[in-house]
């Protein structure tokens, strides 16, 4: 059994659950899933199951082969003739269940060590490269396929999308100002990074229309210039936010953000024809490693700071 520890929003969940799927294909073996995060701390939500993905939630019978610190509530033995309140330590060898082995992110980035771990593994990071899930492209695919159809307005919008040179771009703003921490790590993109991508673009091509996305849409309607016919998705709420990733899947060009949200988008993009525009500089410098993000093909894009509005 491979057992990756679910946190965080969509896109990180992705991550996590593309890095357990290729370790539980080399092992041949089962992947489970822990929510016990959203139990401690649900500001983002499972949303995983909106997609046609074969792991499944971890059974709470397991829950003593967790590592100690990750567990929502101390484990309970199933046998009723010990006392409650015995720590698993007490417990004869052939009664404690064996405890998964813990493989932890440290540092944060890809190394070659983490394709080496072994079942029974416990997996605990956010596993940010697709060097993490190496040949499993066409299987993540086919799990990240959502389970309903799309709303109508999604629908529209990816029909459009296949029949003129679109792009999808992504904004992301929120707690990447809001919260110090969060902003003391991510690089703030200035609108110039945008506006430079976009022209690459349309240097080439004609009747080009850009469609945004974003956690924070007024702020684009007020900031974003643009001499292009552009649509703002503003018909999804936040427990239908993989139809936003799944609609930027479709566009011919796909600028995205220091985000894993839009970096899901872009990789699930299956046109022959898509271009992908990412920042050079995702973190902050002295921060993380983000060596490892971008995937090959992608056009790396260094745009100069602004001295006007961050879109970050």
């Amino acid at each position: 059994m491979i057992v990756t520890r679910m946190d965080g929003g969509l896109g990180n969940q992705m991550f996590q659950y593309a890095y357990g799927l290729y370790l539980a294909s080399q092992h041949q073996t089962e992947l489970a899933l822990d929510l016990n995060s959203y139990q401690t701390g649900p500001q983002h939500g499972y949303v995983l199951d909106r997609f046609q993905i074969t792991g499944k939630p971890l059974n709470s019978q397991y829950n003593q082969r967790i590592p100690q610190r990750y567990r929502a509530q101390p484990a309970k033995t199933s046998f009723a003739w010990l006392p409650s309140n015995l720590p698993d330590w007490n417990l004869p060898d052939w009664l404690r269940p064996s405890v998964l082995r813990r493989v932890k992110e440290r540092p944060f980035g890809f190394h070659e060590k983490y394709l080496k771990a072994s079942d029974d593994s416990y997996l605990v990071g956010y596993w940010q490269s697709e060097k993490f899930f190496p040949g499993m492209r066409d299987e993540l695919l086919k799990q990240f396929t959502p389970k309903l159809k799309l709303s109508d307005a999604s629908l529209r919008a990816i029909e459009l999308m296949q029949t003129v040179p679109s792009v999808s771009l992504h904004i992301r703003r929120g707690d990447y100002l809001s919260n110090a921490e969060t902003a003391r790590i991510y690089e703030q993109l200035s609108l110039e990074y945008y506006h430079a991508s976009l022209q690459r673009f349309a240097a080439e091509r004609e009747r080009v229309q850009v469609f945004i996305f974003s956690n924070d849409l007024p702020w684009c309607h007020e900031q974003l210039r643009l001499n292009l016919p552009t649509h703002f998705m503003d018909h999804t709420q936040a427990l239908s936010a993989h139809e936003d990733l799944i609609m930027m899947s479709h566009a011919a060009c796909n600028v995205i953000a220091n985000s894993t949200f839009s970096w899901w988008a872009a990789y699930l993009n299956n046109r022959s024809d898509r271009t992908t525009f990412a920042p050079a500089r995702w973190f902050c410098p002295g921060t993380l490693d983000d060596s490892h993000l971008p995937c090959p093909a992608w056009q790396l894009v260094a745009a100069p700071q602004s001295t006007h509005q961050r879109a970050a």
